[in-house]
């Protein structure tokens, strides 16, 4: 069975902000793929309110980014998103985004990848890792980053569960506040 699959969880001040993200990531991936059937028509979403803002949490099995997460946050109100890819055999990409009107940005990316395996060049190439950017990253969810330079040292607990759906994701998810999404 393949783990092919995108989920992107972010947090916005708005239910419109969080459908109009739902729309773009559904326009950018259906934009990748090109005519016809694709993966994007599973997509699945959920938008919960909170007193601290909205939470938007979509599922899309059996799609990747193909390196256009960018695009998802283009124009994004203020707020913080994660995005947890599944390559497959390829590896897993976990990713912490600022999200700014003024232009988002990826402040950390982490690829961990099967350790009998051999990397995948662009994704080993587009890292953002180290001490500032998980000091980053964890600033923007209230936490201490050493749970981030842990698993920079140690990766196996992400490694271990290459193959699974969601479960690689769950080191980096929880010290951040973060269930993977029960679409």
């Amino acid at each position: 069975m393949s783990t092919y699959g995108l989920v992107v969880i972010a947090d916005v001040a708005e239910p419109a902000a969080a459908e109009a993200l739902v729309e773009r990531v559904t326009a950018v991936l259906r934009a990748s793929w090109g005519a016809g059937s694709c993966p994007v028509d599973d997509l699945d979403y959920d938008v919960e309110e909170s007193d601290l803002g909205v939470r938007v949490s979509i599922s899309v099995p059996g799609m990747v980014t193909d390196h256009r997460e960018a695009d998802f946050f283009a124009g994004a109100p203020a707020g913080r998103a994660v995005i947890c890819e599944d390559g497959d055999e390829f590896g897993v990409v976990f990713q912490v985004w600022r999200l700014d009107p003024a232009g988002s940005r990826c402040v950390y990316r982490a690829y961990v990848y099967d350790p009998d395996g051999e990397a995948e060049p662009e994704a080993a190439a587009r890292t953002i890792t180290g001490p500032a950017a998980a000091q980053e990253a964890a600033e923007l969810f209230g936490v201490s980053p050493s749970p981030l330079l842990a698993l920079e040292d140690d990766s196996s607990p992400v490694s271990d569960e290459l193959g699974v759906i969601g479960t690689p994701f769950d080191p980096w998810l929880e010290p951040f506040g973060l269930l993977w999404p029960d679409l």
